[in-house]
């Protein structure tokens, strides 16, 4: 399965659209997506909401980088990432990893957010398939930045973050 990355800025809006099935191979771009935003270069960003409705699974890379968002704003003082999810089991996976607390998680909308409207930013594609891997520091930061949400995250993914450091001792 695959899956797709889209993303649109309005201002100082970022939105990010996640579909399908997105996993560490195909997180490079989403990786450089995001560095791109907080690099300092471009306008300040006000806010970031994250759609996850069309999406069916995301692996603990992906989730990392979703944290990365949340710590960026938060460094910024800046609201937290809002991220609308309909999908039961994604829900439930983000409040488990305590992301819950650093996104504002919508899970029912009753109204569209303004920045969504037709006549708003045009969607980008993101290229997911095919782009370069994702480095090995890539999916070590991604784990790192789980294990500091909770002492719950600490004790998962201790032993994968200290597998990933001993594999990049290796090479």
């Amino acid at each position: 399965m695959s899956g797709e990355i889209a993303c649109a800025c309005d201002g100082g809006t970022r939105l990010l659209k996640l579909s399908g099935e997105v996993r560490h191979d195909n997180a490079a771009a989403l990786e450089e997506l995001i560095e791109g935003w907080f690099d300092g270069e471009g306008e300040a960003i006000n806010e970031v909401i994250i759609d996850l409705n069309a999406l069916r699974f995301m692996d603990s890379t992906v989730i990392g980088l979703l944290a990365a968002i949340a710590r960026e704003m938060a460094a910024e003082q800046r609201p937290k990432p809002v991220v609308f999810s309909t999908n039961a089991e994604i829900n439930s996976l983000l409040r488990s990893l305590r992301l819950d607390e650093a996104l504002t998680l919508v899970e029912r909308c009753e109204q569209r957010p303004a920045a969504l409207d037709a006549d708003g930013p045009t969607p980008q594609a993101v290229e997911a398939e095919g782009s370069s891997q994702v480095s090995a520091a890539s999916i070590l930061r991604a784990h790192e930045l789980l294990m500091d949400l909770s002492d719950e995250n600490r004790a998962a993914f201790q032993p994968v973050v200290e597998l990933l450091r001993a594999e990049r001792g290796k090479a």
